[in-house]
Protein backbone atom coordinates (compact mmCIF):
# COMPACT_ATOMS: atom_id res chain seq x y z
CA UNK A 1 0.00 0.00 0.00
CA UNK A 2 1.27 3.78 -0.79
CA UNK A 3 1.87 5.84 1.39
CA UNK A 4 -0.33 8.55 2.57
CA UNK A 5 1.16 11.64 1.39
CA UNK A 6 0.31 15.02 3.32
CA UNK A 7 -0.09 17.96 1.12
CA UNK A 8 1.23 21.91 2.17
CA UNK A 9 -1.74 24.13 2.28
CA UNK A 10 -0.75 27.15 -0.03
CA UNK A 11 -1.12 30.36 1.94
CA UNK A 12 -2.65 33.15 0.47
CA UNK A 13 0.00 36.08 -0.13
CA UNK A 14 -1.74 39.32 0.85
CA UNK A 15 -0.56 42.21 -1.55
CA UNK A 16 0.35 45.46 1.57
CA UNK A 17 -2.29 48.12 0.45
CA UNK A 18 -1.01 50.77 -0.86
CA UNK A 19 -1.81 54.41 0.56
CA UNK A 20 -5.00 56.19 -0.73
CA UNK A 21 -4.06 58.45 -3.82
CA UNK A 22 -4.83 62.04 -2.69
CA UNK A 23 -6.26 64.30 -5.59
CA UNK A 24 -3.98 66.63 -6.93
CA UNK A 25 -6.07 70.51 -7.12
CA UNK A 26 -4.08 72.43 -9.86
CA UNK A 27 -2.20 71.09 -13.20
CA UNK A 28 1.31 70.11 -12.93
CA UNK A 29 3.76 71.99 -14.79
CA UNK A 30 7.11 69.71 -15.42
CA UNK A 31 8.67 71.24 -12.83
CA UNK A 32 5.66 70.77 -9.84
CA UNK A 33 6.00 67.31 -11.33
CA UNK A 34 9.85 66.58 -11.00
CA UNK A 35 9.10 67.62 -7.34
CA UNK A 36 6.62 65.29 -6.72
CA UNK A 37 8.89 62.13 -8.00
CA UNK A 38 12.13 63.50 -5.51
CA UNK A 39 9.33 64.32 -2.47
CA UNK A 40 7.27 61.14 -2.85
CA UNK A 41 10.84 58.59 -3.51
CA UNK A 42 13.02 60.39 -0.88
CA UNK A 43 15.21 61.60 -4.32
CA UNK A 44 16.97 64.51 -4.98
CA UNK A 45 15.84 67.17 -7.36
CA UNK A 46 18.41 66.19 -9.84
CA UNK A 47 17.93 62.39 -9.74
CA UNK A 48 13.82 62.47 -9.89
CA UNK A 49 14.49 65.29 -12.88
CA UNK A 50 16.91 62.47 -14.48
CA UNK A 51 13.85 60.07 -14.15
CA UNK A 52 11.52 62.25 -16.01
CA UNK A 53 13.97 62.82 -19.02
CA UNK A 54 14.92 58.88 -18.73
CA UNK A 55 10.59 58.27 -19.24
CA UNK A 56 10.34 61.11 -21.87
CA UNK A 57 13.20 59.07 -24.29
CA UNK A 58 11.09 56.10 -23.87
CA UNK A 59 8.10 57.62 -25.05
CA UNK A 60 9.68 59.77 -27.41
CA UNK A 61 11.80 56.57 -28.89
CA UNK A 62 8.72 54.42 -28.95
CA UNK A 63 7.10 56.81 -31.45
CA UNK A 64 10.06 57.36 -33.42
CA UNK A 65 10.18 56.51 -37.16
CA UNK A 66 12.54 53.89 -36.55
CA UNK A 67 10.93 52.98 -32.93
CA UNK A 68 8.83 50.18 -31.77
CA UNK A 69 5.42 52.23 -32.27
CA UNK A 70 4.05 51.63 -28.99
CA UNK A 71 4.82 52.19 -25.29
CA UNK A 72 3.18 51.02 -22.17
CA UNK A 73 2.94 52.32 -18.31
CA UNK A 74 1.16 49.12 -17.46
CA UNK A 75 -1.96 49.88 -16.03
CA UNK A 76 -2.16 53.68 -16.68
CA UNK A 77 -1.67 54.47 -20.46
CA UNK A 78 -0.61 52.75 -23.87
CA UNK A 79 0.92 54.89 -26.11
CA UNK A 80 0.43 53.60 -29.95
CA UNK A 81 1.04 55.17 -33.78
CA UNK A 82 -1.66 54.25 -36.15
CA UNK A 83 -0.65 54.70 -40.12
CA UNK A 84 -3.46 57.00 -41.97
CA UNK A 85 -3.09 56.31 -45.46
CA UNK A 86 -2.69 59.42 -47.93
CA UNK A 87 -5.94 60.49 -49.74
CA UNK A 88 -6.05 61.81 -53.31
CA UNK A 89 -6.93 65.14 -54.23
CA UNK A 90 -10.90 64.96 -55.54
CA UNK A 91 -12.26 62.27 -52.96
CA UNK A 92 -15.70 62.76 -51.70
CA UNK A 93 -15.41 63.34 -47.90
CA UNK A 94 -18.50 64.46 -45.63
CA UNK A 95 -18.75 68.17 -44.39
CA UNK A 96 -19.25 67.32 -40.82
CA UNK A 97 -20.80 70.51 -40.47
CA UNK A 98 -23.74 70.57 -43.23
CA UNK A 99 -23.26 67.03 -43.69
CA UNK A 100 -22.90 67.27 -47.24
CA UNK A 101 -20.75 65.46 -49.63
CA UNK A 102 -17.79 67.53 -51.07
CA UNK A 103 -14.53 67.21 -52.51
CA UNK A 104 -11.43 67.07 -50.49
CA UNK A 105 -7.75 68.17 -50.73
CA UNK A 106 -5.08 65.93 -51.45
CA UNK A 107 -3.19 64.67 -48.25
CA UNK A 108 0.11 62.96 -47.71
CA UNK A 109 0.05 59.53 -46.06
CA UNK A 110 0.83 60.40 -42.06
CA UNK A 111 1.09 58.44 -38.57
CA UNK A 112 -1.21 59.58 -35.79
CA UNK A 113 -0.28 59.02 -32.10
CA UNK A 114 -3.27 57.21 -30.29
CA UNK A 115 -2.75 57.64 -26.22
CA UNK A 116 -5.44 55.30 -24.27
CA UNK A 117 -6.16 55.01 -20.95
CA UNK A 118 -5.73 51.86 -19.20
CA UNK A 119 -8.02 50.09 -16.67
CA UNK A 120 -6.04 51.60 -13.05
CA UNK A 121 -6.21 55.21 -15.00
CA UNK A 122 -10.12 54.89 -15.72
CA UNK A 123 -11.13 53.48 -12.23
CA UNK A 124 -9.27 56.50 -10.98
CA UNK A 125 -11.21 58.95 -12.84
CA UNK A 126 -14.48 57.32 -12.02
CA UNK A 127 -16.47 58.12 -8.79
Amino acid sequence: MAKAVKRAVAKKVTKPEAAPVKPIKEALTKSALINLIASENELSRKAASGAYATLEKAFLGSVHPRGVGQLVLPGLVKVTLRKVPARKAGTLIRNPATGEMMKAAAKPASMRVVVRALAKLKKAATP
